[in-house]
């Protein structure tokens, strides 16, 4: 197989995922949660927060069900971090979250236009020249830096362990990046953005092997946040200082 092969096998399987029937795509509303109960535009009962717990009471005929199994009166859902996704009603799905201090309430549902309407995401086209060759160098400890995300309401941490230098289109970068299961992301900033590419962009490539440095890295791959899709995302900006001074006319083009 060859490398345009493998990608566009890649961008397959990323249009298939993006299709899941309550997937990002599917986003519809977003909800603050406050102290106050008040209902939701787009899911049944009556939702408020307590102590750090949600609580949403539900009626009989608002036809809500938890694990498939039909729901009446008070639930709650306490957690430190994360989402709950086991609430449904017909096509929809309320996921109960945290981010930051706050809690939210996004519905998903299997009919929204941004998903019905999806035919898969536009790219640039293959291009080798696409591929270069990087070298990571890690932090002595790894750094937790402070950032925005794509909600202003919402702050965030991203977790750094080191940067990787390359040069692209005759342009030399260096990138702070994450790290994980053999896998190092980089969340960055080109001369595309806002116009031809959504506002930033992430690209993933595999981790040097264990006492090297070099790593290939295909900007290709370079990949959409949900906030490119929806309004309803609160997806991490990149950290201060990861741009490339050159247009990466790569990867996924804006939605």
């Amino acid at each position: 197989m060859t490398a345009e092969e493998s990608w566009n096998e890649w961008r397959n399987r990323r249009n298939s995922t993006l299709a899941d029937e309550h997937g990002w795509l599917s986003l519809v509303s977003l909800t603050w949660i406050t102290p106050e109960p008040a209902n939701l535009p787009d899911f049944p009962g009556l939702w408020h927060v307590v102590d750090g717990t949600v609580r949403a009471a539900f009626s009989s005929g608002d036809s809500v069900f938890r694990h498939g199994e039909a729901l009446a009166g008070e639930v709650t859902f306490t957690f430190p971090n994360g989402s709950d996704m086991s609430l449904s009603s017909g096509t929809k799905v309320a996921e109960v979250a945290r981010r930051g201090a706050g809690y939210l309430v996004r519905v998903r549902d299997s009919q929204a236009p941004t998903l019905t309407a999806f035919t898969g995401v536009p790219t640039y086209d293959y291009d080798p020249q696409a591929v270069v060759a990087g070298e990571f160098t890690p932090y002595s400890r790894p750094r937790d830096v402070a950032i925005s995300t794509a909600n202003p309401a919402v702050s965030g941490t991203t977790h750094l362990i080191g940067d990787v230098s390359f040069t692209y289109a005759g342009v030399s970068s260096r990138l702070a990046v994450q790290g994980g299961d053999g896998e190092l992301t980089a969340v960055f900033h080109d001369g595309t953005n806002g116009v031809e590419t959504a506002d930033w962009r992430s690209v993933s490539f595999p981790a040097p092997a264990a006492g090297e440095a070099a790593v290939t890295i295909d900007f290709n791959r370079a990949l959409n946040f949900p906030a490119a899709f929806t309004p309803f995302g609160t997806c991490p900006q990149p950290p201060a200082g990861n741009v490339i001074e050159a247009p990466v006319r790569a990867g996924e083009r804006r939605p």
